[in-house]
């Protein structure tokens, strides 16, 4: 009898919750359809983010190598400077050095405010790839009648046909081949002092420190 019971209660205990399921409507849930995209290698490997990174890198090689004449030229002056120092009157002496100080502040303010347009230049034209892209990307989506679009870097393990990112970048090049960036046309290399330099882009050139002489 006790094991009938317990046989009658398991019994009692199943029905309520088939009755229970089947008073509550199960929620429909749409089954995921999903796409992967790499945004790092279509900024790398698009037409367009490689012809602005070989911009950049032209731009930055000739106005690397007119600071670099001007470094000299400070340099030469600096050392006849020296030697001019026990040679020349005090008030002459000085006036040559304030002269060297204004040239050399002028060349540092010169450094700073290009590489910050060149900075600025970069970044503006990166967002216009960027925004681009991320539009491509919704167009596939919608194509694909995708609900659920992830990074290349948050996936562990992908079947094969999820990934859209070379159809991103062949959208891209044909969409959006070229961005000229927009820069000064010639170095900015005088002007007043500035006050503290701003963060430098990868690959800028910097101003050597070169002291004044005492």
């Amino acid at each position: 009898m006790p094991r009938r019971r317990h046989l009658g209660l398991a019994a009692a205990l199943a029905l309520s919750i088939l009755v229970s399921g089947a008073a509550a409507p199960a929620q429909t849930v749409t089954p995921p359809v999903i796409i992967i995209v790499d945004v790092q290698q279509i900024l790398r490997d698009s037409l367009v983010a490689r012809n602005i990174q070989s911009q950049m890198s032209q731009r930055t090689e000739r106005y690397t190598k007119e600071v670099t004449q001007q470094e000299d030229e400070l340099r030469r002056v600096q050392d006849q400077l020296e030697k001019q120092r026990n040679v020349l009157a005090p008030e002459a002496f000085n006036a040559k050095m304030r002269d060297f100080q204004q040239r050399y502040d002028a060349l540092d303010h010169g450094v700073q405010v290009t590489r910050q347009a060149l900075q600025q230049a970069y970044n503006d034209a990166m967002t216009k790839v960027e925004n681009t892209a991320l539009q491509i990307i919704a167009d596939i989506a919608a194509e694909k009648k995708a609900n659920l679009v992830l990074t290349k870097a948050a996936v562990l393990f992908e079947a094969p046909g999820l990934d859209i990112t070379q159809d991103v970048i062949r959208r891209l090049d044909v969409k959006l081949p070229l961005v000229t960036l927009s820069v000064p046309a010639e170095p900015n290399l005088s002007g007043p002092p500035a006050g503290p330099a701003p963060p430098s882009g990868p690959g800028l050139p910097s101003l050597a420190p070169i002291p004044a002489p005492r």
